[in-house]
């Protein structure tokens, strides 16, 4: 089970959820949680600051930067002492770590520390860079070699977990993982395949396969459901539905094939869910 938590917090809304969850999954599952702000080092090569110089010239250019990497700084030691704080009140030790460079490198560099990676889906500047695609998160669930879990703008218990089934390898390590966390939070487990194209025969042949998985990890509150429709639209369904708290997805290959899969059912996930979102690996 999850031993090590690797929470990326920037001090956006969603971050502090996905500190929440970082801390509250920690708790549950007695893991070590480790606290991570990167200070973006584009905000100081960017084109805004570029703009300055030839505004002020680059004497007082200089100066500039200069206090606005101050400015980074302190807020960078702000951000990591508020979750230092949030994890100590809830009787945890964290190692937290500012580290300035490109954010989804230093992420990727640093979840070798960790068995879990927990960022919000929507960070500091999603404003100016639009909600998912092209985001600092949607790289770093691209090239993660770690699960993911991706939270939303507020924190809620997780009380029920869906898990989607179709048949294929990365589904697999997504119910087996599922599974095992169903069984370490004593939580009920939802397992979903969903009958695309009119498969219900096939769909029902998945689900049985997935029955049998979920019980041999020991997962006693299980249910296995077959929806027919649209993958990613079913899903968000089925999880509104079944009142579940969390969404447990495999994530694609590392291979030519993430760069697709990336556009489609996962992203709609992704984007779409009022709900965290856990790619397993």
């Amino acid at each position: 089970m999850i031993k090590s938590i690797l929470v990326c917090t920037d001090g956006s809304p969603h971050s502090d959820a996905a500190a929440e969850y970082g801390i509250h999954l920690a708790g549950r599952l007695k893991a070590r949680i480790l606290g991570l702000h990167v200070l973006d080092q584009r905000m100081l090569d960017g084109p805004l600051l570029a703009d300055i110089s030839g505004w002020v010239g680059a004497q007082p250019y200089a100066a500039h930067v200069q206090s606005f990497r101050l400015l980074m700084e302190e807020k960078g030691k702000a951000v990591i002492q508020a979750f230092d704080e949030k994890c100590r009140a809830a009787g945890l030790e964290p190692e937290c770590r500012v580290k300035t460079g490109h954010p989804p490198r230093v992420i990727l560099e640093e979840e070798a520390r960790a068995e879990l990676v927990v960022l919000g889906q929507k960070g500091e500047h999603a404003g100016l860079i639009g909600e998912l695609a092209g985001s600092i998160v949607e790289r770093v669930v691209r090239y993660s070699v770690k699960p993911c879990l991706v939270t939303p703008g507020r924190f809620d218990p997780i009380t029920r977990i869906l898990v989607a089934y179709d048949g294929s390898g990365h589904s697999s390590k997504g119910l087996q993982e599922a599974s095992e966390l169903a069984v370490a939070l004593d939580l009920p487990l939802v397992a979903l395949t969903v009958a695309e194209g009119g498969q219900r025969t096939r769909a029902d042949e998945i689900a049985r396969d997935a029955e049998k998985i979920v019980r041999s990890h020991g997962c006693k509150q299980a249910n296995v459901l077959v929806m027919e429709g649209n993958a990613s639209t079913v899903i968000l369904e089925a999880a509104r539905q079944e009142r579940c708290d969390l969404i447990v997805l495999g994530a694609y290959g590392h291979n030519r094939i993430r760069e697709m899969m990336i556009g489609s059912i996962t992203t709609h996930i992704l984007s779409r869910s009022r709900i965290p979102v856990m790619l397993a690996r």
